[in-house]
Parts: C-alpha cells; sequence; structure tokens
C-alpha cells in the first residue's frame, strides 16, 4: 500500500482535484442556478483571454466573465515563465481526461499510437494559433463568448445540459474523447485555444528541458510517453512551444538523461514540484478568498446602469427571480405560457416546462426564450 502510494505524484493529485473541484462547481451551478452558483465560465483562464480586449476598450466583462477569470489567468500566467505550459499539464481537466483515455486506450488494444504524417503534423500544429486569433476578435466584435457554444470543455461540465444550444460542442466533445482512446491529445495539439495562448508565453519561458547526449542510449520512451508527441530522444533540448512540462519524458528516463532546466540551472523533479506548489497551488488556494474574487454579478438580469437586459434572462434564473427583478406579473406568465396557478416559482426556467409539460405555440417545450419574449411584450404594453 506504501509503495502504490509513493508512485502517486502531486501531478496526478492536481489533474484529479481539479477535475473533481470543476465537476462540483458544475453541478451546484446546474442545481442551484445562476442566482446562487456561478457558471463554469467564471472558473476557466480562458473567459479573460476572450474578455480582455472588451474589458480593456469598452471597461466591461463579456457575459459570464468577471474577475475570476483573469486571477486565474494572471496566476498561470506568471506561472507560466516560470514553469512552462504548467497549466495544461498540471490543471486541464479536459487534457487530463484525454491522458487518462489514452491509457484506457493502450488497456483494451489501442497500443500503437493514431499519427498523421510529420509534415501534416508540423503545419496542423499552427491551426490552434488561428482558432485563438477569430475567437477573440469575434468575442470583441461581437461582445460575447463566441466559442462557448463549440467548446467542448463548455460542453463536458453541462452534463449533456443545454444541449440544443451546444449540438457544436457535444460533437467535438464526442470526437475528442473517442479520438483519446487511440491518439495523444490531439484537440490539444492542433485545435486548443488556450493551449495556443499558453504556447506564445512557452516561446519566452525560462524553462527548458536538456537532454545528455552522453548518458542517452536512444530507447525512445521519452518519445512514446511524450503527450504531446514530441521528438525528444534526438533533440539537445525540448524548446518546442507544445511542451506542457508534464515531466512524463523525465520520468520514464531509464539513464536520467533528461532533466528541467531554469535559468542554465538543474531544477529537480521535486523542486520543480515545490515551485508549482508555490506559485500556482497557493495562489489558488488564497485568491478566492479575498475581495477581489469575483464569478458573478450581483444580478445577471440588471446592468450596472441599473437597466433590465431581457436578453440576459437565463434558464437557470428563478421565475420568483424573475418575477421580482422585471415586475412583470405572475398572471402575466400564467396568462401567455398557459402556466397552471400554483406554479412553483422557485423553479428555474429551463425546467417548468419539462415539470408541467408544457408547450410553445411550435408546439416545442417552454423554454427560457419563451419567457423573455413575455417579458419584452410586456415593457412594450405598458410603455
Amino acid at each position: 500500500m506504501q509503495k502504490m502510494f509513493s508512485k502517486i505524484s502531486l501531478r496526478f493529485i492536481t489533474q484529479a482535484g481539479i477535475l473533481i473541484a470543476v465537476i462540483v462547481l458544475s453541478l451546484l451551478h446546474l442545481k442551484y442556478g445562476i442566482e446562487k452558483s456561478a457558471p463554469i465560465d467564471a472558473y476557466c483562464p480562458f473567459g479573460a483571454v476572450e474578455s480582455f480586449f472588451t474589458l480593456l476598450f469598452k471597461g466591461e466583462f463579456l457575459k459570464r466573465i468577471f474577475t475570476s477569470s483573469f486571477i486565474l489567468l494572471g496566476i498561470f500566467f506568471v506561472a507560466s515563465f516560470f514553469l512552462g505550459r504548467v497549466f495544461c499539464g498540471y490543471f486541464c481537466p479536459l487534457g487530463s481526461l484525454q491522458e487518462w483515455l489514452r491509457a484506457i486506450g493502450k488497456k483494451i488494444g489501442f497500443k500503437k499510437d493514431i499519427e498523421l504524417p510529420e509534415t501534416l503534423d508540423k503545419y496542423l500544429r499552427y491551426v490552434k494559433y488561428l482558432v485563438l486569433a477569430v475567437i477573440i476578435y469575434y468575442s470583441f466584435y461581437l461582445g460575447d463568448l463566441v466559442f462557448r457554444a463549440y467548446d467542448p470543455y463548455n460542453a463536458l461540465m453541462h452534463f449533456g445540459n443545454e444541449f440544443d444550444e451546444k449540438v457544436w460542442g457535444y460533437t467535438i466533445l464526442a470526437v475528442v474523447l473517442i479520438m483519446a482512446l487511440g491518439a495523444k491529445s490531439l484537440w490539444c495539439r492542433y485545435f486548443c485555444p488556450l493551449g495556443a495562448f499558453f504556447g506564445i508565453i512557452k516561446k519566452i519561458s525560462f524553462l527548458k528541458i536538456k537532454r545528455d547526449a552522453s548518458t542517452c542510449i536512444g530507447c525512445g520512451l521519452c518519445d512514446r510517453n511524450c503527450p504531446a508527441n514530441l521528438k525528444i530522444k534526438t533533440a539537445s533540448a525540448v524548446n518546442s512551444v507544445d511542451c506542457i512540462s508534464c515531466s512524463k519524458c523525465i520520468g520514464t528516463c531509464p539513464k536520467n538523461s533528461l532533466e528541467y532546466n531554469l535559468f542554465g540551472r538543474k531544477i529537480l523533479r521535486k523542486n520543480f514540484d515545490i515551485l508549482v506548489i508555490l506559485l500556482v497551488l497557493l495562489p489558488l488556494l488564497i485568491l478566492p478568498f479575498t475581495p477581489f474574487w469575483k464569478t458573478k454579478s450581483q444580478s445577471n438580469i440588471v446592468n450596472v446602469q441599473g437597466k433590465i437586459n431581457v436578453a440576459d434572462i437565463r434558464g437557470s434564473n428563478t421565475l420568483s427571480y424573475v418575477i421580482e427583478t422585471t415586475k412583470v406579473p405572475l398572471s402575466e406568465f400564467i396568462l401567455k405560457l398557459g402556466l397552471p396557478e400554483n406554479v412553483d416559482t422557485s423553479l428555474m426556467l429551463k425546467e417548468i416546462g419539462l415539470k408541467y409539460i408544457l408547450k410553445n405555440a411550435n408546439g416545442n417545450i417552454l423554454e427560457t426564450s419563451d419567457f423573455r419574449d413575455v417579458v419584452s411584450n410586456y415593457y412594450e404594453s405598458v410603455n
């Protein structure tokens, strides 16, 4: 038992802990809604990347993004200079799942990795930078999280909910997870926009992996175990922006020919882990309890000027909150949507149609947009 626990690395503990944490946060949001629990977008640093120019030039956050995303981005931005793409290697839930699924794939018979020709692989690795640029541009231009509907991580953390709004996201997620059984993290290598962002920082990171050619026996274990499918056994140093600082190559080298190098000095793996704790884990444990950490506004419906934005009414809002905030009387919803007189107003909007089996004029189960229409029409009638 002691031997088994001695093999459990800080990296695995971090990967598992982060995955459990985001699952819990996602389930809390799905259960209690936007009024009591923030959406998963607020706990992802990519939201700050998407919202940066909107905040810089317009002085406002994109929907679902607040200071929490910027604090997270700040932590990993600084850490990346000293630890490389440590977010990707230690903290990304989708990256962890792909890696674990590949391990399962090997157990069930997919021994050889499915790989594209080297030339094609080389150029496809640039696609993620194009994806990043397109997302940043359209997020700023349209003032919304345009990637949300396509994001496999966002789909993963909705557990089948909002399927109609995230058909592409769920489709991409299914492809990513299925391919992970037989290939090394294809999403991360070719398409992940957050990986592209940290890849840019990795280019100027102080951390390198050095190979001692005098002791290396060319066994290729480093290449086979690298999640990013990098060519390590023939390199004098691993300088690729796709290196995710996972240290799997270092850990599997039988001759200890690979080592972390920071500012030109050798860094032992245990010292690297200490840096992960100091630069990332401690800030993650402390900063959420400071006044700077905010995951949501006081109201997703009322903006900072005190005006109602009907378009921001969400399915995770309760009917009682919508009535209280918009001042549209319950009788209006009963009349226009056919709600029962004793409707449970504590239900979230997305639950009401399913609970009472109510349909709109198009014959579909009541959706959030139907409640928005009632509010909009009411305002038009009284103005």
